[in-house]
């Protein structure tokens, strides 16, 4: 695209989207937590889910809403497509999750990714260049028209991603904040030469 945007946006999950990680939840989330939409009294959006008798709540960090939220209602986004490189202990709890945390009124995570590999089974392992390489294969797009953002507080999957393929990497520490997104932004546009 022309715009010095990328292709693709690929996010981890557990403590970069959100918190906390799936195999510290004593079982499947399932019951949505709701919350005004953008401070309107008038519509919810279910804000987290809940595990059942325990109460344990998954929940987006505020940058990482902030983000999505851009990403889903930003025209000059649209094209770019979105997907999740996880490499959870429970991927069910994840697709949960995926499937009812909404961004904007009726609009779950999940509908906004066009491709997840989450996991550490089959043909996924605990390195993410096996995430990588699926996601490259079924979207087609080129790896240096990707960014990735992961918390690397378990390893440097940026750094190993970064220099086995090109991505621009972008480490998420405390969880995606606003600012490392439009630092990965920046950092894209000028590899690009933009």
């Amino acid at each position: 695209n022309n715009k010095g945007l990328p292709s693709m946006i690929v996010f981890d999950l557990d403590d970069c989207l959100w918190s906390p990680e799936m195999h510290e939840l004593p079982g499947m989330p399932s019951i949505p937590v709701h919350d005004h939409y953008n401070g309107d009294d008038n519509q919810q959006v279910a804000v987290g889910l809940k595990v059942p008798r325990y109460g344990d709540t998954v929940t987006l960090y505020e940058g990482a809403r902030k983000v999505l939220h851009e990403l889903a209602t930003n025209q000059d986004y649209q094209g770019i497509r979105l997907a999740t490189a996880s490499s959870s202990l429970e991927p069910s709890y994840s697709h949960a999750c995926l499937n009812a945390i909404e961004i904007t009124p009726g609009l779950t995570m999940a509908n906004m990714m066009s491709y997840n590999q989450i996991g550490r089974t089959g043909n996924l392992t605990s390195n993410k260049r096996s995430h990588f390489q699926l996601l490259h294969a079924e979207s087609g797009i080129p790896y240096n028209e990707m960014i990735f953002f992961d918390d690397c507080n378990w390893g440097d999957h940026c750094g190993q991603i970064q220099r086995e393929f090109g991505v621009i990497a972008q480490r998420t520490p405390r969880g995606l904040t606003w600012d490392d997104f439009t630092l990965a932004m920046q950092r894209y546009r000028e590899t690009m030469g933009g």
